[in-house]
């Protein structure tokens, strides 16, 4: 009953964030017609709520802490694609309101989340066939060709290739382990998995990157990149992987800036924006000043300017106009957030009661924590732009309903850990004792 409690009284403080919200901007007249988002913001409302005596009735024992932060994010997310683009905001709720229900879906329909181990190379072999589908049939939005259309309605089916990317790491993995941690072959000082256990690894990691880089989806392509360096490193634990990556970094990065026209502009606005500030390097000088302008208080919602002078602000930028509308304090707690989810993630993992549960949990608070640090960083000129969403925050249908269907995966492995072997038979339903 604490706990149940614990977790209405946050999701209450997360629904009062949505309503103060959108009563502030409907009372200084930002959105028109305010009341076109009232049965929005209601019926997402209920969904949460309902969400949470479902998770009661249902005996859900594992991190009540985690989804109330990810909704935060989602409706902090929701507020200000309101006061940026009203018209994207009534889609974002539609997504929104999805994605909590796959969160429920996957969370309480998925039986058993080992078996998800069971088709290691069926995984791998999706994550390609997706890729080339979009390769092949993908249309070309801003330099990259990352999404399908089919007439009105658009989807980004890289975004399904990060669950089947991460099943399959975290499959062979938990196979390969020791083999990989050890090693069996010696090149001088250091001894290397053979061929035969890292080849597997190596060649669908290529194949997944040669793609994308096809595509010229090299932001996506620098996130499984990372992602695939940081989870073997996690399992191993021995740095030689990370170094074998610097050559590969150093010339994939290399070879992007000399094949793409598109990266060397964003290389070339990373590095000195202020050279042609009205032109190449407008859109991250635009978000510098949004930025600096919202100090420590910010200037208040709905009283900025990055919302009409960032080009985009409502999905690379839309931190940016968060940090300048809500200031300082606004933004590193949107920045705390996220890294409440990537130790919850990591917590998660610990737990676990089993191998391949602590990679999957691992490897999604790393691709979250990933993702988050590398649209952060380029937002505020850390790194060069690379076009990706924020996760749940960011308009996109596509990384919404994927990412929510990441949190129940997540939060399906943290129930079943909070029991033991001796007291409930691992893999039933969950909430069924």
């Amino acid at each position: 009953m604490r706990k149940m409690l614990n977790s209405i009284l946050l999701r209450i403080l997360t629904l009062a964030i949505l309503w103060i919200g959108l009563g502030v901007l409907t009372f200084d007249d930002m959105v028109g017609t305010g009341s076109q988002f009232i049965w929005q913001a209601a019926a997402f409302s209920m969904l949460v709520m309902i969400g949470a005596f479902i998770e009661f009735y249902l005996g859900y024992d594992g991190d009540t802490n985690l989804f109330p932060v990810v909704q935060t994010i989602i409706v902090i997310g929701l507020v200000f694609l309101i006061r940026i683009n009203p018209a994207m905001a009534e889609d974002q709720f539609i997504w929104a309101n999805l994605g909590l229900l796959l969160y429920y879906v996957v969370l309480f329909g998925l039986r058993d989340y080992r078996k998800l181990g069971q088709y290691q190379y069926l995984w791998g072999l999706a994550a390609l066939l997706l890729l080339v589908l979009t390769l092949i049939f993908g249309v070309t939005i801003y330099g990259a060709t990352n999404s399908i259309r089919v007439g009105s309605f658009g989807f980004q089916p890289e975004e399904l290739v990060k669950i089947a990317l991460l099943l399959f790491m975290a499959s062979y993995l938990d196979i390969n382990k020791e083999l990989l941690r050890i090693g069996t072959v010696q090149v001088g000082r250091f001894s290397l998995p053979d061929k035969r256990t890292l080849g597997p690894y190596v060649i669908i990691g290529m194949f997944v990157l040669g793609i994308l880089a096809a595509q010229k989806s090299l932001g996506t392509a620098l996130v499984f990149f990372l992602l695939m360096v940081f989870i073997i490193y996690m399992v191993t634990e021995r740095a030689i992987y990370l170094l074998m990556s610097l050559p590969v970094v150093a010339i994939s990065g290399t070879l992007g800036y000399f094949l793409f026209g598109h990266v060397r502009v964003r290389i070339g606005a990373w590095l000195n924006p202020w050279v042609d500030a009205t032109g190449g390097g407008y859109q991250i000088a635009q978000s510098l000043f949004a930025i600096s302008g919202g100090r420590v208080l910010g200037t208040g919602l709905g009283n900025g300017i990055g919302a009409y002078q960032i080009p985009f602000p409502e999905t690379d930028f839309i931190f940016a106009v968060i940090a300048e509308e809500i200031g300082f304090i606004g933004a590193m707690a949107v920045i705390s957030l996220f890294i409440i989810v990537v130790m919850r993630a990591f917590a998660v993992s610990i737990k676990a009661v089993d191998r391949f549960g602590q990679i999957l949990a691992a490897g999604i608070g790393i691709l979250i924590g990933v993702e988050a640090l590398i649209i952060l960083a380029g937002v505020t000129k850390l790194l060069p732009l690379t076009g990706i969403p924020l996760p749940w925050m960011s308009y996109g249908g596509s990384s919404m309903l994927v990412h929510c269907i990441l949190l129940g995966i997540l939060a399906n492995i943290s129930h079943n850990s909070s029991f033991t072997v001796n007291s409930v038979q691992m893999g039933k339903r969950v909430g069924v004792l």
